[in-house]
């Protein structure tokens, strides 16, 4: 039963939006992250397979990733830092740090869809995306007096849930735009987003239940291991070609 508690408490997620934070000594943690590991897993298992499944059909086939063409000029290196450093800790301050709310994960997340929004709407430089996000978190901490820092605060405690969703669908709906936006992408854009939502599932209840630093390590692991080991691969094919 014990290997069921995280199945239950992500259906809790689910269900009501929140989680308690829980202490863990360090062997419950890594015992804790390797069940994440096996459930993410788990999850994109069942991703293919219902992709597998429309595509064997001819009913829709996913199509091809657009970032795949965006880094067709970038190193491994630049890639790597790109999948595994930046989009983590952005997109966790982002769309995961609010979910306990404070003055400052509010600023910062508010910062950070300012800067989604300017780069995948405007495509704008990261330079004035970033100059634009410190100029809005600086008015937002002015602007966010204590009597409105207890309005809202009143407003995440009662609409949990839907706080939870919002977030979750914005961080995996913004990711159609890794493709080429046709009517059938938008059709099926829940199958296509589906993986960006069940990931987005498992980083929300790690960030909830221990924190948003191992939210962070962990999304960077999930992004970044496949490329790690592909250049590890490249590395050893070359010293032995």
């Amino acid at each position: 039963m014990k290997n069921l508690i995280e199945l239950k408490n992500i259906w809790l997620l689910v269900k009501t939006g929140f989680v308690n934070k829980e202490e863990r000594s360090g062997k419950e943690l890594v015992f804790f992250l390797l069940k994440m590991l096996l459930i993410l897993l788990i999850f994109k298992i069942s991703t293919f397979g219902v992709a597998y499944f429309l595509e064997s059909f001819n009913i829709f086939k996913i199509p091809a990733n657009l970032n795949r063409l965006k880094f067709e000029n970038s190193s491994d290196f630049e890639i790597l830092f790109m999948i595994a450093v930046y989009a983590p800790i952005v997109e966790e301050l982002t769309y995961r740090l609010p979910l306990k709310f404070s003055k400052w994960n509010l600023i910062i997340s508010l910062m950070g869809l300012n800067l989604a929004i300017l780069r995948i709407f405007g495509e704008i430089e990261y330079l004035y995306c970033f100059l634009s996000s410190v100029g809005v978190g600086i008015l937002l901490y002015f602007f966010l007096r204590p009597k409105k820092i207890e309005i809202l605060r009143e407003f995440w405690t009662k609409n949990k849930l839907g706080i939870f969703y919002f977030f979750l669908l914005i961080f995996s709906f913004l990711h159609l735009i890794n493709y080429e936006i046709t009517t059938e992408v938008l059709l099926f854009s829940p199958i296509i987003i589906l993986p960006r939502i069940l990931g987005a599932l498992v980083y929300s209840y790690i960030r909830l239940s221990s924190g948003i630093l191992l939210a962070i390590c962990f999304h960077a692991f999930n992004n970044g291991i496949f490329k790690i080991a592909t250049i590890i691969t490249n590395y050893t094919n070359g010293l032995f070609s």
